[in-house]
C-alpha cells in the first residue's frame, strides 16, 4: 500500500509542477507579474518530494522482489512469513 501511495504522491507533484510552470510561462509571455497572482497564492513545486517518493518506491520494490519465490520448482508466489511466539 505504501508503494502505491508513494507513486501517487510523485505523480501528483509532477502534475502540479507542470501546471505551475505552464502558468508561469503564460504569465511571462502575457507580460503579467506571475508572483503577484498565481505564484503568490500557491506553493512552489518541490522536486525533493518527487525524488524521495521515487526512492521509496525503489526500496519497497527491492524488498518485494526478494520475497518472491515463484519458480519452476516452487508454486508459492511469496515466502511464508514465520510467526514467533
Amino acid at each position: 500500500m505504501q508503494l502505491v501511495k508513494s507513486l501517487y504522491l510523485a505523480k501528483d507533484e509532477i502534475k502540479y509542477a507542470q501546471e505551475y510552470n505552464l502558468r508561469k510561462g503564460n504569465d511571462e509571455t502575457m507580460g503579467r507579474d506571475f508572483y503577484s497572482g498565481y505564484g503568490y497564492n500557491h506553493r512552489t513545486p518541490n522536486g525533493t518530494i518527487i525524488r524521495e517518493s521515487l526512492k521509496m518506491v525503489s526500496r519497497i520494490a527491492v524488498q518485494v522482489a526478494n520475497e518472491c519465490t515463484l519458480s519452476v520448482y516452487c508454486d508459492e508466489v511469496f515466502r511464508e512469513r514465520v510467526k514467533y511466539g
